[in-house]
């Protein structure tokens, strides 16, 4: 039951504070609705790209994908930050009307009247520092109309005619096709707009742009916006997707373009040979009469032309690979290059370049959360490191392979070759031509069939990244969001409130409650009063406070009952007026002693006397004028009953508790402060105070902070009489 207690009572300050909550609650919706009112909503349209695969559809094909750039499901990344790049942007946004911002100003915020603004504004600014500043704009008269420079000075000037200002020229005239679409669309009124450069557009663009992959196993890039006109959101969204696949065309077409001049040049070159060679080998036919090669040479001439080929095949391997390793000493930055790895297509160099991929993903999720410096970001740069200076040393190593190779194949062609020795001359040159006329011939048809895969390529004017969703235009606010705010805004005022009550509550520390004089003292509660309001309650509990007291013998004739309390207003009146009643009722003589003057009422009483210290004319003050007073009262009542003076405020209210058989120190729960119990105990035990008992007025009395606010407020109202205290019972 005590626990229950404790619980009941930590509830009390917030059921008191009910009111307060409601209020505060009320007030916070309130404002979150009129911020909701004046807030501009933003809206946000998305679209989606898919990115070609080179294991499915179209451009798995070998037509296309050995020319593809794009296609490469590890480059989903790059391929977002591509989209987020500014030269992607610019191209983008180059078709959009975003290079004039105009907004129309009202008295609590500023419309963007993307697409929808009835004039129409271009300028030639000769200043740059003209750019990205707002320009004020006033049209009235439907003709008339007046500019506000950054400077703060005013141009006067018409509709559709050139303005001339310091730094550049501007021109603004009506945007007929807005107005002839809207009727009812307003003209006169106040804008601001804002030229702006080409970066100023990407930069603005930028900072509401969401450019993400939806999932690194799934090719596919998600392409967000956010703006206060939905038009635009869904406009800048399609021009991005546009832009990204167009650009994809053009890099295509270009690297297969570049490849066909290449093999055009070659062709033209090797068919050049191939004609020298045809021609040498007639000349020398007929010039030598060959008619037969024997056969006895036809085994070592077949291998040295095998020979010949593999040492063609190895100088072009080593040409590939010592322009690769130039161009990676040329660049440090090993994930920075993208050099051509056709001379390394083993599984180990794949998945080295593959871990080296994600590692570098990896390094990025750590800066997120990391420094450069951090011991984790760190580690992953050193296993960067390592595993591109291990490719690096393997295609050194490979280089130094194929260069002895190809030492090799020359010593072994020339062993081949001196095995000729002797043969006639005619035999050994035929050969020769012979050989350089195949070698000429099968590296043309090489030259020919890629030159015809790449003239297909470029023809073939097509992206195979594919936009599989296009941006709306978006009907519904994204920004901001009502229930959230609202519940947001309770939430606070509800938390706010809750600790604004009990940070009264335990800032004021008022004895609310006979667990805390308990725990502050040893002195024993002899009665709690509750807060009655019925005169038939409130007699039958001082009838049953005075029977005990009586039974405990507390009221043996010429007992003196004093009623004390620390500050005025604890309820001292109302006590002694309601025990004064009681002790009658049980036969007592009873002298109500008023120390204070403030029961003058009770002068008028037959059944009790009364007596007012103030105007007794005595010395009472003093225990000479005191005492004689006090031994006659006691030799003629039962009981004396002493109201006594606040004890904080009169210094003789102690000499009267010390004359006192019963001291009854009233503690009212919503005045007195906690430190005023230990203020008690001590009192007694310096004077020592005969038989002190507390009474706790008011007990469990909780009323609302508003009432309770509404109550100071009369009470500091009311004129200032010399017998207003708080009524915790009925007179």
């Amino acid at each position: 039951m005590s626990e229950l207690s404790k619980t009941l009572g930590l509830l009390r300050p917030f059921v008191r504070g009910l009111p307060l909550i409601v209020v505060g609650m009320g007030l916070s919706l309130f404002a979150a609705n009129r911020y909701l009112g004046y807030a501009t909503p933003m809206y946000e349209s998305m679209a989606k790209i898919k990115l070609a695969d080179v294991s499915e559809g179209t451009p798995s094909a070998n037509l296309y994908k050995d020319f593809d750039v794009f296609v490469s499901t590890n480059k989903i990344l790059a391929e977002v930050e591509l989209l987020k790049s500014n030269v992607l942007l610019r191209k983008a946004l180059a078709p959009l009307d975003l290079s004039v911002t105009i907004r129309r100003v009202g008295n609590l915020r500023k419309a963007d009247l993307y697409g929808q603004s009835p004039v129409r504004i271009s300028a030639g600014f000769t200043d740059p520092a003209l750019y990205n500043l707002p320009f004020g704009l006033t049209v009235y008269r439907d003709s008339l109309l007046t500019i506000t420079l950054p400077n703060g000075k005013t141009v006067p000037c018409e509709l559709n005619r050139v303005v001339h200002i310091e730094g550049g020229t501007l021109y603004i005239g009506r945007n007929e096709a807005v107005l002839a679409a809207r009727p009812n669309l307003v003209l006169n009124d106040r804008y601001e707009f804002m030229v702006r450069t080409p970066e100023s557009v990407v930069e603005s663009v930028m900072a509401d742009l969401d450019v993400m992959a939806m999932d690194k196993d799934i090719p596919v890039l998600r392409i967000s916006y956010k703006s206060s006109v939905p038009q635009k959101a869904a406009d800048v969204v399609n021009g991005i997707a546009a832009a990204y696949i167009a650009d994809g065309v053009e890099d295509r077409f270009r690297a297969a373009d570049t490849t066909s001049g290449f093999l055009n040049r070659e062709l033209t070159h090797y068919r050049d040979r191939l004609t020298a060679s045809e021609r040498a080998i007639e000349d020398y036919r007929n010039a030598k009469n060959i008619i037969n090669i024997r056969q006895e040479t036809e085994t070592d001439l077949r291998k040295i032309a095998d020979l010949k080929k593999q040492l063609s095949s190895v100088h072009m391997n080593v040409l590939a690979i010592d322009s690769l390793n130039k161009s990676l000493r040329r660049n440090p930055d090993f994930l920075k290059t993208a050099p051509n790895f056709e001379a390394f297509t083993d599984l180990l160099s794949t998945e080295i370049v593959k871990k080296m991929k994600q590692l570098q993903g990896d390094r990025r999720d750590l800066l997120v959360r990391y420094t450069p410096d951090h011991e984790k970001v760190r580690l992953v740069d050193t296993q960067i490191q390592d595993l591109a200076d291990y490719m690096r040393e393997s295609i050194n190593n490979t280089l130094v392979n194929q260069q002895i190779k190809y030492r090799d194949l020359n010593r072994t062609i020339e062993e081949a070759e001196a095995a000729f020795v002797g043969l006639p001359t005619k035999e050994k040159t035929m050969t020769v031509l012979e050989r350089n006329f195949s070698l000429d011939e099968q590296i043309y048809r090489f030259l020919h069939q890629k030159r015809t895969e790449a003239d297909i390529a470029r023809a073939a004017t097509i992206s195979f990244h594919r936009v599989i969703t296009e941006g709306k235009v978006p009907r519904t606010p994204v920004s901001p969001n009502p229930t959230l705010i609202k519940v947001l805004a309770g939430f606070l005022s509800l938390l706010s409130a809750v600790i604004v009550i009990y940070g009264v509550h335990f800032l004021k520390a008022r004895v609310d409650s006979e667990t805390v004089i308990q725990k502050n003292s040893d002195t024993p509660v002899v009665a709690s009063v509750p807060r009655l309001t019925k005169r038939g309650q409130s007699e039958l509990l001082f009838r049953q406070w005075s029977l005990h007291m009586d039974i405990r013998e507390w009221l043996q004739p010429g007992s003196v009952v004093v009623v004390s309390s620390f500050d005025p207003l604890e309820g001292k009146r109302t006590i002694t007026k309601g025990l004064a009643r009681a002790l009658v009722n049980l036969g007592k003589t009873v002298l109500v002693v008023d120390a204070d003057g403030t029961l003058p009422e009770l002068s008028g009483w037959s059944a009790l006397e009364y007596v007012n210290l103030p105007k007794t004319g005595q010395d009472w003050q003093r225990p000479i004028g005191w005492h004689p007073m006090l031994a006659d009262w006691r030799s003629r009542f039962d009981v004396v009953l002493v109201k006594n003076a606040a004890i904080a405020h009169e210094s003789a209210g102690a000499m009267l508790m010390a004359s006192a058989t019963l001291n009854l120190m009233l503690l009212d729960s919503r005045r007195t402060r906690q430190d005023r119990i230990s203020e008690a105990d001590l009192l007694r035990d310096s004077l020592r105070l005969p038989n002190l008992q507390f009474v706790l007025n008011r007990a469990g009395y909780m009323p609302s902070l508003l009432r309770e606010l509404l109550e100071g407020i009369v009470r500091r109202s009311r004129p200032m009489l010399p017998a207003t205290e708080p009524k915790s019972l009925p007179a």
